[in-house]
This record gives structure tokens, sequence and C-alpha cells, in this order.
């Protein structure tokens, strides 16, 4: 009963979200010209105590770097995800169990011509951990690959900024009406263009330029009240701007596929090519909704066919300009050339609540569900890890 009213909520929201959308939606921005980046670290602990033989605890600490640089004939993908999680039971004998992963891919993309969505590309990998209830880390994971793909992702969070600055300044007067989507669209990138005026201006003074070039723009499309912004037009640019967070929003597709060389497999193989196939999709929903999926596929070339599937689906809701819920789920397979195991499947399912304390520092309240089946029986991971984890998150940028 339960999971059918949340079905029947999120579907509401969603059909609201979108009924209740302005005329521009974000798929509309097709600039592949773009400079995006962002780095958290987030913490969370709980302890009990009570009713049981010893104080038992849980909790994770985790730090994630993504960054995408994108021009007409190149792209530039860089993602680092680190996180560590321990835990003790509440019985007489247990200790404390960890696990840590960690890993970082980049990847570089060469379209052939700037009318084309044909590409080639290069990619490396590089993996460690140690899965709970295990004796000891597995072998480094690295791994070098080469290719073709199709598609194109677009960065649509300039357009998500220059959408919220006009709601603000419609609502205090600022802006007489919306502008037009070619006024939309200039603004969202000289929104976007923020580094081109620090290199001109030095981060000291570029502001000034940098909201004058918005007044401009808006000033052309006569959706000024006045001649100028005034001063309250200015400083809640600039409030929006620099002290408020926007999601990041894209949209797009693109499909990878290529050989890859693994110089070192986490169950200690190495020397291995490998046929890859990568599939990544974008959607925003409305303008609270963001849907991100990633999916990856590779399999061992070598005598002994061994075979990875990842797959990271992620749906994020912004309640509030303060307030975000986020959820991910994330299926890991392996299935090494070695046994045992013969497999390893990992589930995770995360659903979060997000609060700004301010534009860099949230509360987070988080419901986690965690699976592992590696065909080991009394290791410590036999069940489902079920938790709930209150955590406070910091953006670096």
């Amino acid at each position: 009963m339960k999971t059918k009213t949340f079905i029947k909520m999120t579907t509401v929201a969603l059909l609201v979200s979108s009924s209740v959308a302005s005329a521009i939606e974000l798929t509309d921005y097709v600039t592949p010209d773009s400079f995006y980046q962002q780095s958290y670290l987030s913490g969370s602990f709980n302890l009990n105590s009570g009713n049981q033989d010893q104080t038992s605890y849980n909790g994770s600490f985790s730090g994630s770097y993504d960054m995408t640089y994108s021009t007409l004939p190149f792209v530039w993908d860089v993602a680092v995800d680190g996180r560590t999680d321990f835990e003790r039971g509440g019985e007489s004998d247990a200790s404390t169990d960890k696990s840590y992963d960690f890993f970082a891919s980049t990847t570089a993309d060469k379209y052939f011509n700037d009318n084309s969505l044909l590409f080639g590309f290069g990619s490396a990998d590089l993996g460690y951990r140690r899965l709970l209830g295990a004796d000891e880390a597995d072998d480094p994971y690295a791994k070098l690959g080469v290719g073709v793909g199709y598609g194109r992702i677009y960065n649509a969070t300039p357009l998500a900024k220059a959408i919220r600055v006009v709601e603000d300044l419609v609502k205090y007067q600022v802006l007489s009406k919306e502008p037009s989507t070619k006024g939309y669209m200039e603004l969202a990138s000289v929104i976007d263009r923020e580094s081109e005026f620090i290199s001109k201006y030095s981060l000291k003074e570029y502001k000034k330029y940098w909201v004058e070039a918005m007044e401009d723009i808006l000033r052309r499309d006569g959706v000024l009240k006045t001649e100028s912004l005034g001063a309250l037009g200015v400083i809640r640019i600039q409030e929006i701007l620099f002290d408020e967070r926007v999601n990041k929003r894209e949209h797009g597709w693109v499909v990878r596929g290529g050989v890859g060389y693994i110089a070192s497999n986490y169950d200690g193989s190495d020397s291995d090519p490998s046929l890859d196939v990568i599939f990544e999709y974008g959607l925003p929903i409305g303008l609270q909704w963001q849907l991100i999926e990633r999916a990856e596929y590779s399999t061992i070339l070598g005598g002994d066919v061994g075979h990875r599937f990842r797959n990271i689906l992620s749906l994020t809701y912004e309640i509030t300009d303060a307030i975000d819920w986020e959820n991910e789920w994330e299926l890991d397979y392996l299935k090494p050339t070695d046994t045992p195991p013969d497999n390893i499947i990992s589930n995770t399912l995360a659903s979060t609540l997000r609060y700004y304390l301010t534009n860099r520092l949230s509360a987070d309240l988080t419901l986690e569900l965690r699976d592992i089946e590696d065909d080991i029986d009394g290791n410590g991971n036999d069940d489902t890890e079920k938790s709930v984890l209150f955590g406070i998150t910091y953006r670096l940028n």
C-alpha cells in the first residue's frame, strides 16, 4: 500500500512540475560550448546503545568530483568518487568492519567534424576497493580504452540559472515580463561564460562586467521596467548566482563502443583485452526534475570470459530553492575469470532529503538499502543492510 501511494505521489509531482513549467524548456539549450565542475564532501554517523551487549554504530564518508569541458569539436569528462563505510554490531564479540571504494575515470571525445555527432574517444579508469566483510582489499583496477561513439549531451545548467534569475526579477518587478526565447539563450550563454569574464577582468573586478552583460541582453530584449537593473536587480542576480545553488541539468544521449586494455583487475588478472559498451542519457523533466542514466558493459576477450555490468540511475527533484530530494539506484555485477567467487552482485538504493543551510553546506537525511551477493556464506554481508543516516555535505565548488 505504501509503495502504491509513493508511486502515485511521484507521478502527480512529475505531472504538476511539467504542467507549470515556463514556456522555455531546458532541452531548448543546445549550446555545445560549456564548462562545469562540482565537488562534494559528505559524512554520516549513527550510534545506538541500550538493550544490547555493546554500543553499535555505522557511518560513511564520501567525496566526489565531476568536471565537463565541452566545445563543438571536443568534450572532456572527469569523474572521481570515493567512499568508505564502517560498522559495528551490538553483540559482545562484534568488531568494527569497514569497506572502501575509490573509482576515477576520464573520457575525451573528438568529433570528426563540426556537423557530425560521430566521434572517436579515449578513456582511462582506475579503481581500488575493499568489500564489507572481506579480509583484505582487492587488487587495483586499471584500464585504458579507445573507440567510437555517437551523440552528444548538453549541459543546460546555465539556462536553469537564467530561468531562476528571470523568475526572481519578475517577482521583484525589475522585469516587466519574461524574455523571448532568444533572450533566454543569450542570457544563459553569458552566465556560462563566467570563467571568460574572470580571465578578462580578474577575479576581483569581473562581477561588475558580468552583470552589465546580462543587463544589456535584458535591455535589448525590451523586458526591463526601467533602463537598468537598478540596485535591487544587481543584488538579486548576485544572490542567486553566488548565494544559491542550482543542480546540474543536462539532456541528450551518447553511446560508445570500443576496446580496452586491462592492466590490472580486481581479481588479480592483467593484460586482458576487453570489449566495452557505454550508454549515457540525461533528461530534465519540467524545471524541477532531472533524470540521469549511465550503463556500462565490459567483457573480457581472453581465454576465460569475464563480464562486468554497472548501472547508475538517479532522479532528483528540486522541491524548493533550498530543498532537494535525490534518489539513486546503483547495480554492479562482476563475473571475474577466477573462482571463487563465481560472481559478485551489489545493489544499492538510496533516497536522500537534502536541506541547504547555506549555498555550500547541507544537512542530509538518507534511507539506504544495500545488498551484496557473492556466493560466499558467513562473511558478514549475507543480509540486506538497511540504514537511516543523518549527514552533512559540503560543496567545494
